[in-house]
């Protein structure tokens, strides 16, 4: 298919990119030693990528060759899912972050009957809220949220994959967003993809082309995906922008990175009814907090506000598991005003 981008907003971006990578830096936490065991070795490459594909495709396909060396092996599964969640919105963060749990779904039922019980024990069930980051003292889910995270160690197959894009970067689809935004905004109109704000749009295509992007290399041919997210700017309902128009775009985004066919594709938000859906979102909600925190005390050396659960959220992220990858990559504008890419290595002591 065509890629829905012109080549004259990327061009000078994509000439500069380079051999952009940065070097890794670490954060340092201590937890107790563990040993990570993954289903999929690399080398991996988004071969759909031309010289052509946006600025951020090159950047994707730059990470994915440099830094991501396992990833989980989903080929015996019928259908994987995808749940996804954002941080760093709030005023005076220094990140953006896009956090994305790719996982078997076929593997799921032990870890739902396993929440259920641990929901029962501490009086979770109603009403069934989300561990949220932003909200973990309330007593009950305060108890909970150790055995929680063990419970997503010890269950969930698959990779937890979060993007940190330094807020100094103002679009990831040309030189700048007074160049790139009106070109991106027109494309999605004359597509009849909805008529979106600088923003979103640029918001909305980051999300879509890192779970395009992932789900290239993690599926395989007539699986089944879904993607569920959490009410949001991306896929909210307006006048001239609505849900299906997000569910266009993802659709189209896949196109570009997927050589193979899936089976069928659906896209849900936050339903009324909470259920295990919601406590896999979870994970993609603590993964973005913390992450942004982690990288923000990094940077400015003032410390994580919050008491122990957040001790606990910063271990958990921090030990390998052995069936859930953790892989976390930064965006940031070099001197040059080039962008460079690096990984985290959250380092255990």
């Amino acid at each position: 298919m065509r890629v829905p981008f012109k080549r004259s907003t990327i061009n000078d971006a994509i000439e500069g990119l380079g051999a952009n990578g940065l070097n890794t830096h670490k954060i340092v936490v201590a937890v107790g030693s563990a040993q990570q065991k993954i289903n999929k070795s690399g080398p991996f490459k988004l071969s759909r990528v031309t010289d052509e594909y946006p600025y951020f495709s090159h950047l994707l396909n730059g990470m994915v060759q440099s830094f991501v060396q396992e990833l989980p092996d989903f080929s015996d599964d019928k259908g994987v899912a995808v749940m996804s969640d954002f941080g760093g919105e709030h005023p005076g963060a220094r990140f953006n972050t896009y956090s994305f749990l790719f996982l078997a779904y076929d593997k799921i039922k032990v870890f739902q009957e396993n929440i259920r019980e641990l929901r029962a024990k501490y009086g979770l069930l109603k009403p069934y809220s989300e561990f949220s980051y932003k909200d973990l003292t309330y007593g009950p889910r305060s108890r909970a949220l150790q055995e929680y995270l063990q419970l997503v160690d010890k269950y969930i197959h698959g990779a937890l994959i979060t993007i940190a894009i330094s807020k100094q970067i103002q679009t990831v689809f040309g030189r700048d967003k007074q160049q790139a935004h009106p070109e991106i905004l027109e494309q999605l109109k004359d597509r009849g993809l909805g008529e979106w704000k600088g923003l979103s749009a640029e918001k909305v295509l980051r999300v879509t082309n890192i779970i395009a992007a992932f789900v290239a290399l993690l599926t395989y041919e007539n699986q089944k995906l879904i993607w569920y997210c959490d009410e949001d700017s991306i896929n909210e309902n307006g006048r001239k922008k609505n849900f299906l128009h997000t569910t266009d775009i993802f659709t189209q985004t896949l196109g570009m990175y997927m050589e193979h066919k899936l089976n069928s594709m659906g896209l849900g938000k936050s339903f009324d009814e909470k259920g295990h859906l919601d406590d896999l979102l979870s994970v993609s909600d603590l993964a973005a907090g913390v992450v942004q925190d982690l990288l923000e005390d990094y940077e400015t050396n003032v410390g994580i506000s919050g008491g122990e659960e957040k001790s606990a959220v910063i271990r958990w992220i921090a030990t390998p598991s052995k069936f859930l990858s953790k892989i976390t990559i930064q965006i940031v504008k070099q001197k040059d005003g080039s962008l460079g890419y690096g990984l985290v290595d959250m380092s255990l002591k």
